[in-house]
């Protein structure tokens, strides 16, 4: 469930012609999470856990392949 601030930041980020999303985002084990741009950057990496953005042995539920 997106929050409004979240849903907000999206919104503007697909609305605006001069913002380009232009990065993509990786875990601390190089494992892609999404793409963002200044503007939504905070609200879609919020959606983590923060040890999963900088500590690479970060607890997963399920086994990760190399």
């Amino acid at each position: 469930m997106n929050t409004i601030n979240e849903e907000l930041s999206e919104h503007h980020c697909r609305m605006d012609p001069d913002v380009d999303c232009s990065w993509e985002e990786y875990d601390a084990r190089g494992i892609y999470l999404c793409r963002v741009c200044d503007k939504c950057e905070v609200a879609k990496l919020s959606k983590y856990r923060p040890e999963v953005l900088t500590n690479s042995n970060y607890h997963a539920d399920e086994p990760i392949e190399e």
